[in-house]
């Protein structure tokens, strides 16, 4: 079979099956591999008949959504460069603007918890707020929770944001996100998702899709994460891609911050003000690391200025330390 196309076709041979087809792509040598195999060969790789595979090897998609592929120019480069990319991004309402910042901005992956503490969620939202403000595109994954808080940040500033879906583009989960997702698109951001339009939400989904989060970004951010959170699925894609992961602290003694405490533990950089996000940037673009310089030369004068009877925001005004358990 030509290898002309093995992008979206092998997206629609996923869509088709409903699973992932990353790794038999590995055990064919590639993905291409498994677009030229002949049908016996599909029929081993995939576990199906040969009937099956011829099947599956003669059908094709009765259109082309809006999609950036792997190959096309247009694909971020950073995620091209991660284990197991995506064949394709569909996008919702065509290649919009959000890929295009994408590729010529630094973005961070702002993610945590779904039922994230009203401090945590406030953090969020001025961490995502203070990133777009700085010209750094915001993405995170549209969930409830944190991720919400991120994205909405990011539009308060009127930045870029970009929502990673484990679901198809135009099946927005949960629903009552919808008005987020139609506020990131109106905003210039982007909804991606490596899965074909129409395809819904399955638990498998979501940590495949943290690769893409994690790949899209320089860094990532893990706001308020319990032990077994799904946020901890995207920082240790993080690390596997070479990207910086910072982790904002919580109280010992809450059972809402264990993992986030142990990612700091581990090694992850402390997150208490967006400055921390910056200064790990570094001088990843034009505007950003001026402006860490300038921020960390102001708290060493007001360190050493008289004390005065205002009270300064505390940098972990977004996280607090109520110690109460689930």
């Amino acid at each position: 079979m030509s290898s002309a196309g093995w992008e979206i076709g092998l997206a629609h041979w996923s869509h088709l099956l409903g699973r992932d087809l990353q790794r038999p792509s590995r055990r064919a040598g590639g993905p291409e591999r498994l677009w030229r195999a002949s049908s016996s060969e599909l029929a081993i790789l995939l576990r199906l008949s040969v009937a099956e595979a011829r099947r599956l090897a003669a059908s094709r998609p009765a259109g082309e959504p809006p999609h950036v592929a792997r190959r096309d120019p247009r694909f971020p480069e950073m995620l091209a460069s991660i284990p197991d990319p995506p064949f394709v991004l569909f996008c919702r309402e065509g290649v919009d603007a959000g890929l295009r910042a994408a590729r010529s901005s630094p973005a961070v992956a702002v993610v945590g918890s779904r039922r994230a503490h009203d401090r945590s969620l406030n953090f969020a939202r001025d961490l995502g707020h203070g990133l777009a403000a700085r010209g750094v595109v915001v993405v995170s994954g549209l969930a409830r929770g944190i991720d919400a808080a991120a994205h909405r940040g990011a539009l308060d500033a009127d930045g870029t944001t970009i929502a990673v879906l484990g679901s198809g583009p135009d099946v927005i989960y949960p629903r009552g996100n919808a008005g987020l997702a139609d506020a990131i698109m109106a905003g210039g951001g982007s909804i991606l998702s490596e899965y074909w339009p129409g395809t819904r939400p399955a638990r498998w989904r979501f940590p495949a899709r943290n690769r893409i989060i994690a790949g899209l970004a320089q860094a990532a951010v893990v706001v308020e994460a319990a032990e077994r959170s799904g946020a901890l699925i995207t920082a240790d894609f993080a690390l596997e891609c070479g990207r910086t992961v910072l982790a904002t602290p919580g109280a010992p003694w809450s059972e809402r911050h264990t993992g986030c405490n142990a990612l700091i533990r581990s090694g992850a950089a402390l997150c208490e003000s967006v400055d921390d996000v910056l200064a790990e940037l570094g001088g990843a673009a034009p505007g950003v690391a001026e402006p860490v310089r300038a921020s960390r030369a102001s708290r060493r004068k007001a360190s050493s200025a008289p004390p005065t009877t205002s009270t300064p925001r505390e940098p972990l005004h977004g996280i607090g330390f109520s110690g109460q358990r689930r």
